[in-house]
């Protein structure tokens, strides 16, 4: 009269197996975040994963306890091949995510939800970033790994199938089997206290990467679709409103006056922005395998204005576009490109240009629809577009699209039918995942490092020759050329997580007073579009997010987000926060409320513009 409900709890351990196992591989596929976390703390993770294990594991189990139920009278419900399909299909994407979810965490830093999704709409992009990996083995590992699976399965099933017996006390098996079934809202939602089970909920330590370990990633992937975070909610309410704001308007307080580094007498100066995709801080000045990685970039300091202390926004090209060219905040989990409507409402620098008939073009190697970035250009002014489909099939020379070195030339012929004031836009593609270049390899290795340091190194070279090109031109002596990252990089490795978001940025060109000079301010990638506007004497009220970084009163501040968690940074202090865990994951001295409640209310109040508009 039990076999049923023995066969659904025996389902249940074998999938909850299968999920530790999982576990293993990820422990052990990042064994050097392991080895630094501790062997003995990471190993926690699997007593303290087993509550998400079991919610996973039951959502899997209900059907197969609706198929019990159900052929107590319909005998089709009872045939074992029923259950065999529905294993085999169940058992597909959640070993997928599994497998995702491997190099996932090394390129990201997270564990895999939803959001790579959204890369689906532009599969070349999708598998350029992936391209770089040994994807013919991780598809035979997953092929053999479903396959192995798979056969346990039939195993356990042709086993527990004979033990079955659906004809006798029928309505006695239905009741009893119907009240196991209902039990199964308790593993559900994780036990019995109100809330029900979340990613903070198998949270066990001080150390990230121990807490990310516990994550049952299937539940998390399945969980962050449904998790509607674009509806009216705002997750992050840390403090009251009016403290909120308080704290908002005193970083914002500036009465100060701007300290001009341009030549003001030119009235309509060119601009010229080179986003180079990847930049972080870490490469500048400094050598990998013996070779400077960025050599043509460290002598351009000398000839502009360096700003050394510069956070990027987020951690995706389609969060620094906005901030650089709207001066707006990345959000944790999701991107205002994602939902268009929202993007529109934004302010634009190209905008703001060529509302004085300036002429606004934006370069790209890729396809503009990566990540939905293109409604979002589309909408910012720009009256002409270069990228992919624009270039001749023999120079998509690249996973992505064109290499730097094709899109510079194609900058440069241009030059000779642009009409000033213009507004320029590059953003770069090389130095991105899968780190290739269409040039022999200067910095040698078959490791990240050396390959994202490569192609960085490779970047710079192209980044130079377009600048040293430039300043042939007549229109040089009339130009501010900002060069600046779309976003830092988890590489090269380094034992403290802000630094994977500082960023260069520097300022040249003939229009430029100041030459070879530092700003070692503490800002954000989200203050260029006020900055730019206050050295140029424009109004920049529009963008309320951005700080004129030159002003002698602005405060020196920086705030940062990623999946999911935000950083807040002072001169000598910062802070990096998991909104899961509503914890600190770094800081360099303990017990700065004040700065925490400052980084707090910057991500509520800014999250709460995002929701409205």
């Amino acid at each position: 009269m039990l076999s049923k409900i023995k066969f659904a709890f025996y389902y249940w351990l074998l999938w909850i197996g299968i999920f530790e196992i999982a576990r293993l591989a990820f422990i052990f596929f990042n064994f050097n975040e392991t080895k630094k976390a501790g062997f003995i703390n990471v190993s926690k993770s699997l007593l303290y994963g087993v509550r998400m294990d079991a919610s996973m594991a039951t959502y899997v189990l209900i059907p197969v306890c609706l198929f019990l139920l159900a052929g107590i009278f319909v005998s089709f419900f009872a045939n074992r091949r029923l259950y065999f399909i529905y294993t085999g299909i169940i058992l597909l994407p959640v070993l997928l995510i599994i497998t995702c979810d491997l190099p996932a965490y090394k390129a990201w830093g997270y564990r895999l939800d939803a959001s790579p999704l959204k890369y689906l709409k532009t599969p070349n992009e999708a598998w350029a970033s992936v391209s770089n990996l040994p994807v013919f083995w991780y598809v035979v590992g997953f092929v053999v790994v479903y396959l192995i699976l798979l056969k346990s399965f039939n195993t356990f099933l042709t086993k527990q199938q004979a033990q079955l017996d659906f004809n006798k006390n029928k309505w006695m098996q239905f009741l009893l089997m119907l009240a196991f079934t209902a039990s199964q809202i308790l593993p559900l939602r994780g036990g019995w206290q109100l809330a029900p089970i979340n990613q903070s909920t198998v949270y066990y330590s001080t150390d990230n990467f121990s807490n990310l370990s516990a994550i049952n990633v299937s539940w998390n992937f399945f969980n962050s679709i449904s998790d509607d975070l674009e509806k009216s909610n705002n997750p992050y309410l840390y403090l009251d409103s009016i403290t909120a704001k308080n704290e908002i308007a005193d970083l914002y307080n500036d009465d100060g006056n701007t300290i001009f580094l341009i030549d003001t007498t030119i009235r309509q100066p060119n601009i010229m922005l080179v986003v180079w995709e990847s930049l972080t801080k870490k490469v500048v000045d400094s050598m990998h395998n013996g070779i400077i990685v960025t050599p043509g970039f460290n002598q351009l300091k000398k000839e502009g204005i360096y700003f050394s202390d510069v956070y990027a926004t987020g951690d995706r090209t389609d969060k620094g576009i906005v901030g650089i060219l709207s001066g707006y905040p990345s959000q944790p989990i999701t991107s205002i490109v994602k939902i268009p409507q929202k993007a529109a409402k934004l302010p634009k620098l190209p905008e703001a240009f060529v509302n004085e008939n300036y002429q606004a073009s934006f370069y790209y190697g890729g396809e503009l629809e990566l990540a939905n970035m293109k409604s979002y250009l589309l909408g910012s002014g720009f009256n002409h577009y270069t990228q992919k489909s624009d270039f001749d099939a023999k120079d998509q020379n690249s996973k992505w699209g064109a290499h730097d070195g094709v899109v510079k030339n194609r900058i440069i012929s241009d030059f000779k039918k642009i009409k000033q004031p213009f507004f320029t836009t590059w953003l770069t593609l090389s130095s991105h995942e899968p780190y290739e270049t269409p040039i022999p390899t200067v910095i040698d290795g078959t490791d990240d490092e050396s390959q994202f340091t490569n192609s960085v190194h490779y970047a710079d070279a192209m980044v130079t020759e377009f600048v040293n090109e430039c300043k042939k031109q007549p229109f040089w002596k009339n130009t501010i050329m900002i060069i600046i990252a779309d976003h830092g990089h988890r590489l090269p490795r380094l034992n403290n997580k802000i630094e994977d978001f500082k960023i260069p940025m520097l300022w040249l060109g003939g229009a430029v007073t100041q030459k070879g000079m530092e700003i070692n301010k503490t800002c954000s990638q989200v203050d260029l579009a006020a900055t730019l506007l206050a050295q140029l004497k424009k109004d920049n009220n529009a963008f309320t997010w951005s700080k004129n970084i030159m002003s002698d009163q602005s405060k020196p501040w920086a705030y940062f987000s990623f999946n999911n968690g935000f950083g807040y940074i002072e001169p000598k202090n910062y802070f990096i926060f998991d909104n899961v865990g509503k914890s600190i994951m770094e800081e360099n001295e303990k017990h700065h409320d004040i700065l925490y409640q400052k980084g707090k209310a910057f991500q509520q109040l800014s999250f709460g513009d995002y929701l409205g508009r």
